[in-house]
């Protein structure tokens, strides 16, 4: 955004300010919040290309040096809620864009640091580079209707040797009450904190969670309706086994949990699934327009007893894609959808991850989401409150001058 742009956009700029100013000003002592606020986020906006540091925002916006120290602390170190800023976010955004058919949609993303003061920097893999790297994650919820999408919120994940050092978390300023987390597990307590604040009717998640047995029964608790890429290895039944409860063995001692009698068939992975369907059993669908044109593959579903803990789970369909290639792939998604439900509509929600992806290349390529250096939790989770204002500001100026969004925008 130039400049220009933003002079051309001042009123919503400013009623937008407005909106968020309740949570930031609590009294005469914190008046200048707002200014420091509305500086930060003019910075993040200003200049696509331009780096974004604390630093280069204070010059860019004040152009005076003096500026740079107070910029910092106002991220790094004042004393500010952001969680009250980003449910105000998640209202306006279900206000504006929400719908009964709006997606959730989990995804991660890295930043890559150097050296080892940055609050849970860890050598993890880092989707920024591709390949495992020293880098920070979080954590994010994004939600997509037909209308729009945006960031919702958002979790540092914080490695368990960063959890278990007491030096460290002292010294990043990680909040007494932060215990370590799995990615799966925070991305539950995500959808479990947004989740009835904003209109929706799918979760949708990338194997890195489907894989996981607790956040599936996590979100079948929350009755939460999912469809999720799961990797080939994921197992069921294609009919219930029988299962013998726990009694006493030959010498007087009971077994401490049920298991599969002896005799029933062995679960079957999702890869051993689909190898052994018809060829009849395969559609193609066209699920989705794309900016390369329309999307389409080969799509079978199954209904499965899935394998929880060695035991048989709820029944679940097991969708499967092969691709319309030369050499196919084959892609596995399980889902909790109705026995009725649409296989398309099935198909498109696990396809509607790229609003997530396409929020990251935005956030990292136009408002600076991976250009801070605070090296602390409280800096860390401010600067990526306001990164996630200046998307939603950014949809909004779309929205009011009338801009059509590209639904089949093919996020890098």
């Amino acid at each position: 955004m130039t400049t220009k742009d933003l002079q051309r956009s001042l009123p919503l700029f400013r009623d937008f300010l407005d909106r968020f100013t309740p949570h930031l000003v609590v009294d005469k002592r914190t008046e200048s919040r707002k200014d420091r606020a509305e500086a930060y986020l003019r910075g993040l906006l200003l200049d696509a290309e331009s780096t974004k540091t604390s630093e280069s925002i204070a010059l860019k916006v004040h152009g005076d040096a003096s500026q740079v120290r107070m910029t910092q602390v106002f991220l790094g170190q004042s004393a500010w809620a952001d969680e009250p800023l980003r449910g105000e976010l998640i209202s306006w955004v279900d206000a504006e864009i929400g719908a009964d058919d709006g997606i959730l949609i989990v995804d991660e993303s890295g930043f890559p640091k150097c050296g080892d003061q940055s609050v849970g920097v860890a050598r993890q893999y880092c989707g920024a580079t591709g390949k495992i790297d020293h880098c920070q994650t979080g954590v994010f919820l994004a939600y997509a209707s037909a209308t729009d999408h945006t960031l919702l919120d958002e979790r540092l994940y914080l490695p368990e040797d960063w959890a278990t050092d007491a030096k460290r978390r002292e010294e990043a300023g990680v909040p007494e009450g932060v215990v370590f987390r799995t990615k799966p597990e925070l991305a539950l307590e995500l959808i479990r904190t947004v989740g009835p604040k904003v209109r929706h009717g799918w979760v949708t998640f990338d194997e890195g969670y489907g894989k996981d047995p607790a956040f599936l029964s996590g979100l079948e608790e929350l009755d939460e309706r999912y469809i999720g890429e799961v990797p080939k290895s994921f197992r069921g039944w294609l009919k219930r086994p029988d299962v013998e409860e726990p009694k006493s063995g030959p010498k007087g001692r009971p077994r401490r949990k049920a298991r599969v009698k002896a005799g029933e068939p062995k679960p079957q992975t999702a890869e051993e699934i689909a190898t052994a369907l018809p060829a009849s059993a395969w559609k193609r669908l066209r699920f989705r327009e794309g900016t390369k044109g329309t999307q389409q593959a080969y799509f079978a579903r199954i209904r499965i007893v899935v394998e929880r803990d060695d035991l048989p789970g709820p029944e679940m369909w097991l969708v499967m894609e092969r691709s319309c290639d030369q050499s196919p792939y084959v892609k596995y998604y399980i889902s909790n959808a109705a026995v009725d439900g649409p296989l398309l509509e099935m198909v498109q929600a696990g396809h509607h991850r790229w609003p997530v992806e396409d929020c990251f290349l935005r956030g990292k390529q136009e408002v600076g989401m991976d250009d801070y250096e605070v090296r602390g939790w409280r800096g860390w989770h401010h600067h990526m409150t306001l990164v996630m204002m200046a998307l939603w500001f950014l949809v909004l100026q779309k929205r009011r001058l009338g801009e059509k969004i590209q639904h089949g925008h093919d996020a890098a």
